[in-house]
């Protein structure tokens, strides 16, 4: 059994070693456009925009999705930031907050957010693997029924470039520890696999699987193939704040 009184003394224990660093680096922009089918033959399109600066010390990345399969939509944007530890550079702390909704799993609305720690099992030029845990909490309006809850949140995740394509898979796993309500235990598992086909430097061919399996819910579980094109370049931030300015 987890001792949530431990983890959050990690946690806490995390951010106090952490340095923020303001080293040059540049933001880059990602735009991506989805046609999607899920596992009971529902056809729609997606849309995705991500916004992500990074350099040997920190990470903050911006994502918003939006998806119209048959007769239900999924909306989601997410902000997570994250530093390194300067003593230990295999070690950083992270936070996360996103707003989604999902009509077809009856979440009309659900804030969320964690604060963990994760560590880089391997790091190079070309491959990352990493794992992460935290300290995680869901409010949520979930079949008109307001409520908070916590988690304690594990993750996994592992990227490869080879020479003309890119892997990514991401393992999430939120099990509740909070009491249950209505015997309903909104423990999810998350699960991502991405392969992108360079097109040239500025476009992608990609195939994705995902899935969210909840251990109790009407609808537990909500999974889809998507075939997408992605387009990336530089953000230039000072142009955009001149153009802002201006209106």
């Amino acid at each position: 059994m987890i001792n949530k009184n431990n983890i959050l003394y990690l946690i806490l224990f995390s951010f106090l070693l952490s340095h923020d660093t303001n080293l040059t680096s540049s933001w880059k922009q990602y735009f991506r456009g989805s046609y999607i089918f899920d596992e009971s033959g529902g056809k729609g399109f997606g849309g995705y925009f991500r916004l992500n600066k990074k350099n040997n010390y920190t990470f903050r990345d911006f994502r918003a999705y939006l998806h119209f399969v048959d007769d239900y939509q999924y909306k989601k944007i997410r902000y997570k930031s994250s530093n390194k530890f300067l003593d230990f550079m295999n070690l950083y702390n992270f936070s996360t907050v996103s707003i989604d909704q999902n009509s077809k799993i009856g979440v009309n609305i659900r804030y969320h957010g964690n604060q963990g720690i994760g560590f880089f099992l391997k790091e190079t030029k070309n491959t990352r693997l990493n794992t992460e845990i935290a300290l995680s909490y869901d409010i949520s309006d979930y079949l008109n029924d307001s409520r908070k809850t916590s988690y304690i949140k594990s993750g996994m995740y592992y990227d490869k470039i080879f020479k003309e394509n890119e892997i990514k898979l991401e393992i999430e796993y939120y099990s509740q520890i909070t009491d249950l309500i209505d015997e309903i235990d909104l423990s999810r598992f998350e699960f991502l696999f991405e392969s992108h086909f360079n097109i040239n430097e500025s476009l992608d061919f990609i195939i994705g699987y995902e899935l969210e399996s909840f251990n109790t819910t009407v609808e537990s579980f909500n999974s889809s193939i998507f075939f997408s094109i992605g387009y990336d370049k530089d953000f230039d931030l000072e142009k955009f704040k001149d153009r802002f300015k201006k209106l």
